[in-house]
């Protein structure tokens, strides 16, 4: 008998132990969208080609379906599935996987009231985007097989996110793995991407207006190089001063590390400012002036003068955003960039909107050098122009449709034989669940 107790005993441990322990879920949600596209560029070589067709229409979906999930008091949960893929492409693997978009887990108030720390896959942004918005920058992706880089959804980082909300201050601290080298085992040559920062927010009572001020460092190591740095020092602020005229403006200043024998010192500084009169069919408009410091095609030595493009999610023109992706070529680096755009409501749910970008460049470039492989040069500063026309439709609460247009037109830094304008046209359905 006392051995069959004994026996009862180490089952019921067994037992016990083997039992899955499953975290108290409190509320779950599901949600997810839809974005269908087709979309048409032309001539994107602005006339480089040796007899290829530059022209070519097609199809792209991106799918996300996001389960939020809340635990026990201050402890919450996100996973997030993402597809993006063009249509028709030979399904493989990279063409139809589906990638983890987000996967965090959030703590609330730990160890102290005002401190919430977020754990994992999640989005970072920081104020305007010109920083920190995206891991491989808004206008490339590392998604495999898009036609269309540009246009991916996938804005996360893996990181450690930790916020103290002092309302109306708040402030937060972030530690990010951009990139991972090597592994031990297989060299172990130190050589991973990470991006710290810290952000500080304040929200004035007056004039609905709020300033913060960052610092952000991106820290590449190598057993081979020099460790590659960029430091970032910025402020920005935006004011109501009169109702509906909002003004805003940021500057930040770089320094660190360019190379082994380089040092960087880069400036940017981005002013806005927007009105939305109180008329017939709600008319707003808007203008601002962009700057990303350059560095000149003759200075080889010294300090490194060209814009590092971070992490930034900027988007100045749909067509110029693809076309001057590469740093100091005048797109999001070594440019001066005017900007103005207007919109109106002309009926109920339908949105019009034309954006209008000048673009030219801070450093001019070599004569006869080249940009994204085929496109050449010159030793002028205009680069051109873009109009943007864009149409938005609210169909139903969860439906939404567009059409949007842009148009490049190259200034005389192309060379002649790359002087034909580029453009897109782009309709799509997007629907939110």
């Amino acid at each position: 008998m006392s051995r069959f107790l004994k026996l009862m005993s180490v089952l019921a441990i067994v037992a016990l132990i083997a039992v899955p322990a499953f975290a108290e879920v409190q509320n779950v949600k599901v949600s997810g969208d839809i974005d269908s596209k087709m979309i048409t560029r032309t001539n994107y070589d602005l006339g480089s080609g040796t007899g290829a067709n530059d022209n070519d229409t097609w199809f792209m979906s991106t799918t996300r379906l996001q389960i939020d999930a809340d635990l026990t008091d201050n402890v919450s949960t996100c996973v997030r599935l993402l597809n993006e893929r063009d249509w028709g492409v030979t399904e493989t693997n990279a063409t139809t996987d589906i990638d983890l978009d987000l996967s965090y887990v959030k703590l609330k108030e730990m160890f102290y009231a005002p401190l919430t720390v977020t754990i994992g896959r999640q989005n970072i942004r920081l104020g305007s985007g010109l920083v920190v918005g995206d891991p491989d920058t808004n206008d490339t992706s590392t998604v495999a097989g898009l036609t269309a880089p540009d246009l991916s959804a996938r804005k996360s980082f893996d990181a450690v996110r930790a916020t103290f909300d002092y309302n109306p201050l708040t402030v937060d601290l972030i530690m990010a793995k951009v990139y991972v080298g090597a592994r031990l085992g297989s060299g172990n040559n130190d050589d991973d991407s990470n991006l710290y920062g810290i952000n500080a927010a304040y929200k004035f009572n007056q004039y609905n207006s709020e300033a913060e001020a960052y610092i952000i460092s991106k820290h590449t190591r190598s057993i081979t190089t020099k460790a590659l740095t960029t430091d970032v020092y910025g402020i920005r602020g935006s004011l109501e001063p009169i109702s509906k005229l909002v003004l805003n403006g940021e500057l930040a200043m770089q320094r660190g590390v360019y190379s082994n024998t380089r040092d960087r010192s880069a400036w940017a500084a981005d002013a806005a400012a927007s009105y939305a009169i109180d008329y017939t069919w709600s008319p707003k408009v808007g203008v601002g002036y962009v700057y990303r410091s350059g560095n000149k095609a003759t200075d080889t030595t010294g300090d490194y003068k060209g814009w590092d493009t971070m992490y930034e999610d900027q988007t100045h023109g749909i067509v110029a955003n693809y076309l001057l992706r590469e740093d100091n070529i005048g797109g999001d680096s070594n440019s001066q960039i005017i900007t103005a755009n207007a919109s109106v409501v002309p009926v109920k749910d339908l949105t019009v909107a034309v954006d209008y970008y000048n673009f030219m460049l801070a450093q001019k470039l070599a004569n006869s050098s080249t940009i994204n492989s085929t496109i050449t040069m010159t030793d002028k500063k205009a680069l051109g122009q873009e109009v943007d026309l864009s149409l938005g439709y609210d169909y139903t609460e969860d439906v939404k449709l567009g059409l949007t247009a842009g148009f490049f037109l190259p200034g005389k830094a192309f060379s002649n034989e790359n002087d034909s304008a580029a453009s897109t046209i782009m309709a799509d359905v997007k629907v939110a669940f």
